[in-house]
Protein backbone atom coordinates (compact mmCIF):
# COMPACT_ATOMS: atom_id res chain seq x y z
CA UNK A 1 0.00 0.00 0.00
CA UNK A 2 1.48 3.63 -0.84
CA UNK A 3 0.53 6.33 0.89
CA UNK A 4 2.06 9.43 -0.64
CA UNK A 5 3.01 12.60 2.13
CA UNK A 6 4.59 15.30 0.25
CA UNK A 7 7.44 17.57 1.70
CA UNK A 8 9.21 20.26 0.74
CA UNK A 9 12.37 17.73 0.00
CA UNK A 10 9.81 15.43 -2.19
CA UNK A 11 7.02 12.79 -1.63
CA UNK A 12 7.73 9.90 1.01
CA UNK A 13 5.57 6.93 1.39
CA UNK A 14 4.16 7.05 4.79
CA UNK A 15 3.58 3.17 4.83
CA UNK A 16 7.42 2.83 4.60
CA UNK A 17 8.47 5.77 6.33
CA UNK A 18 11.93 5.55 7.89
CA UNK A 19 14.48 7.30 9.75
CA UNK A 20 15.98 9.26 6.52
CA UNK A 21 12.69 11.71 6.85
CA UNK A 22 13.33 12.64 10.34
CA UNK A 23 16.10 15.26 9.95
CA UNK A 24 16.61 18.28 12.26
CA UNK A 25 15.96 20.40 9.64
CA UNK A 26 12.56 18.15 8.15
CA UNK A 27 11.43 17.77 12.15
CA UNK A 28 11.59 21.55 13.21
CA UNK A 29 10.93 23.07 9.81
CA UNK A 30 7.22 21.80 10.22
CA UNK A 31 6.90 21.23 13.91
CA UNK A 32 7.39 25.53 13.84
CA UNK A 33 4.66 25.54 11.36
CA UNK A 34 2.33 24.00 13.20
CA UNK A 35 0.00 25.99 15.72
CA UNK A 36 -0.70 24.24 19.08
CA UNK A 37 -3.74 24.43 20.10
CA UNK A 38 -5.32 24.27 16.35
CA UNK A 39 -4.48 28.29 16.16
CA UNK A 40 -6.64 29.23 18.85
CA UNK A 41 -3.85 31.02 20.81
CA UNK A 42 -3.62 35.13 20.46
CA UNK A 43 -0.50 34.47 19.49
CA UNK A 44 1.25 32.03 16.95
CA UNK A 45 2.88 29.43 19.88
CA UNK A 46 4.49 26.32 17.54
CA UNK A 47 4.69 22.87 18.41
CA UNK A 48 8.46 23.58 18.04
CA UNK A 49 8.23 26.90 20.41
CA UNK A 50 6.34 24.09 23.34
CA UNK A 51 9.15 21.68 22.40
CA UNK A 52 11.46 24.03 23.49
CA UNK A 53 9.97 24.95 26.46
CA UNK A 54 9.37 21.02 27.66
CA UNK A 55 12.40 20.18 27.02
CA UNK A 56 13.38 23.58 29.37
CA UNK A 57 11.36 22.42 32.05
CA UNK A 58 13.09 18.64 31.84
CA UNK A 59 15.21 18.33 34.91
CA UNK A 60 17.33 15.53 33.87
CA UNK A 61 20.01 16.04 31.46
CA UNK A 62 19.65 12.40 30.27
CA UNK A 63 15.90 12.95 29.49
CA UNK A 64 16.48 16.58 27.40
CA UNK A 65 17.04 14.75 24.39
CA UNK A 66 13.30 13.32 24.17
CA UNK A 67 11.83 16.10 25.69
CA UNK A 68 12.97 18.44 22.63
CA UNK A 69 11.47 14.99 20.73
CA UNK A 70 8.84 14.20 22.44
CA UNK A 71 6.10 15.63 19.54
CA UNK A 72 8.29 15.26 16.65
CA UNK A 73 5.92 12.58 15.72
CA UNK A 74 3.40 15.74 14.95
CA UNK A 75 5.58 16.34 11.70
CA UNK A 76 3.71 13.78 10.66
CA UNK A 77 0.89 13.31 11.95
CA UNK A 78 -0.33 16.88 12.75
CA UNK A 79 -1.20 18.06 16.24
CA UNK A 80 -3.78 16.50 16.96
CA UNK A 81 -5.20 17.87 20.69
CA UNK A 82 -6.41 16.50 23.11
CA UNK A 83 -10.19 17.64 22.63
CA UNK A 84 -10.21 16.36 18.71
CA UNK A 85 -9.65 13.00 19.81
CA UNK A 86 -12.57 13.24 22.57
CA UNK A 87 -14.59 14.39 20.04
CA UNK A 88 -13.73 11.91 17.36
CA UNK A 89 -13.82 9.36 20.00
CA UNK A 90 -17.55 10.53 20.93
CA UNK A 91 -18.15 10.49 16.77
CA UNK A 92 -16.88 7.56 15.33
CA UNK A 93 -15.49 4.34 16.78
CA UNK A 94 -14.82 5.39 20.83
CA UNK A 95 -11.61 3.88 21.80
CA UNK A 96 -10.35 2.36 18.51
CA UNK A 97 -9.98 6.04 17.62
CA UNK A 98 -7.07 6.79 20.68
CA UNK A 99 -5.64 3.10 19.97
CA UNK A 100 -4.90 3.95 16.46
CA UNK A 101 -3.51 7.77 17.26
CA UNK A 102 -1.42 5.97 20.40
CA UNK A 103 -0.37 2.93 17.82
CA UNK A 104 0.76 5.65 15.32
CA UNK A 105 2.34 8.02 17.94
CA UNK A 106 4.44 4.93 19.30
CA UNK A 107 5.86 3.59 16.03
CA UNK A 108 6.84 7.11 14.56
CA UNK A 109 8.48 7.65 17.61
CA UNK A 110 10.34 4.33 17.61
CA UNK A 111 11.59 5.61 14.17
CA UNK A 112 12.31 9.08 15.50
CA UNK A 113 14.19 7.36 18.38
CA UNK A 114 16.03 4.94 15.73
CA UNK A 115 17.30 8.36 13.58
CA UNK A 116 18.59 10.41 16.83
CA UNK A 117 20.26 7.29 18.44
CA UNK A 118 17.84 8.91 21.54
CA UNK A 119 15.20 6.57 23.05
CA UNK A 120 11.70 7.03 22.90
CA UNK A 121 10.61 7.77 26.37
CA UNK A 122 7.13 9.52 26.11
CA UNK A 123 5.93 7.71 29.13
CA UNK A 124 8.94 8.68 31.48
CA UNK A 125 7.05 10.49 34.29
CA UNK A 126 10.11 13.35 33.60
CA UNK A 127 9.58 13.94 30.12
CA UNK A 128 5.46 13.53 30.90
CA UNK A 129 5.65 15.95 34.21
CA UNK A 130 7.60 18.42 32.09
CA UNK A 131 5.16 17.96 29.22
CA UNK A 132 2.08 18.42 31.97
CA UNK A 133 3.81 21.41 33.20
CA UNK A 134 4.43 23.30 29.90
CA UNK A 135 0.27 22.28 28.85
CA UNK A 136 -0.67 24.41 32.02
CA UNK A 137 1.71 27.44 31.64
CA UNK A 138 0.20 27.40 28.43
CA UNK A 139 -3.58 27.60 29.59
CA UNK A 140 -2.65 30.70 32.09
CA UNK A 141 -0.67 32.59 29.59
CA UNK A 142 -2.77 32.00 26.18
CA UNK A 143 -6.35 31.37 27.62
CA UNK A 144 -6.01 32.81 31.15
CA UNK A 145 -7.05 29.24 32.60
CA UNK A 146 -5.07 29.05 35.73
CA UNK A 147 -4.61 24.85 36.71
CA UNK A 148 -7.14 24.27 39.87
CA UNK A 149 -5.96 21.86 42.41
CA UNK A 150 -1.63 22.53 42.27
CA UNK A 151 0.29 21.67 45.18
CA UNK A 152 2.77 24.44 46.19
CA UNK A 153 5.64 22.70 43.85
CA UNK A 154 3.39 22.18 40.96
CA UNK A 155 2.95 26.49 41.39
CA UNK A 156 6.32 27.15 41.16
CA UNK A 157 7.16 25.06 38.41
CA UNK A 158 4.12 26.37 36.61
CA UNK A 159 4.99 29.79 37.24
CA UNK A 160 9.13 28.66 36.46
CA UNK A 161 7.42 27.62 32.48
CA UNK A 162 5.01 30.80 32.26
CA UNK A 163 8.29 33.56 33.31
CA UNK A 164 10.30 31.09 30.10
CA UNK A 165 7.51 31.39 27.42
CA UNK A 166 7.66 34.74 26.68
CA UNK A 167 11.58 34.22 26.00
CA UNK A 168 10.94 31.07 23.33
CA UNK A 169 10.77 32.19 20.15
CA UNK A 170 6.88 32.27 18.85
CA UNK A 171 7.82 33.19 14.38
CA UNK A 172 7.91 30.27 12.76
CA UNK A 173 11.36 31.12 11.59
CA UNK A 174 12.78 31.82 14.94
CA UNK A 175 11.48 28.65 16.58
CA UNK A 176 12.29 26.21 14.08
CA UNK A 177 16.25 27.57 14.14
CA UNK A 178 15.88 27.79 17.88
CA UNK A 179 14.94 24.04 17.61
CA UNK A 180 17.94 23.04 15.55
CA UNK A 181 20.23 25.19 17.85
CA UNK A 182 18.96 23.50 20.45
CA UNK A 183 19.35 20.01 18.87
CA UNK A 184 22.46 20.73 18.28
CA UNK A 185 24.12 21.69 21.39
CA UNK A 186 22.24 18.59 23.14
CA UNK A 187 23.92 16.33 20.18
CA UNK A 188 27.30 18.13 21.32
CA UNK A 189 26.52 16.97 24.83
CA UNK A 190 25.73 13.30 23.72
CA UNK A 191 22.26 13.28 24.22
CA UNK A 192 21.35 12.25 20.77
CA UNK A 193 22.88 12.26 17.39
CA UNK A 194 21.65 14.89 14.10
CA UNK A 195 20.68 12.33 11.45
CA UNK A 196 21.86 13.21 8.18
CA UNK A 197 19.12 14.53 6.06
CA UNK A 198 18.12 11.95 3.34
CA UNK A 199 19.54 12.48 -0.06
CA UNK A 200 18.16 11.78 -3.63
Amino acid sequence: MLIPFHTVAGAVDLADIGPECFSAFAIADTLAKINRYNGRTPRPWSVASHSLLVEALCPHVDMKGWALLHDAHESIIGDITSPAVEFLCLTSGGQAVRAAINAAKGKLDRIIGTAWECPPRSHSLEVRRADWVALQAEYTVFFNQPADFLTDEEVEDVQRACDLIPEIPASWVASRDAWIARAEELASMGLLKLPRPATS
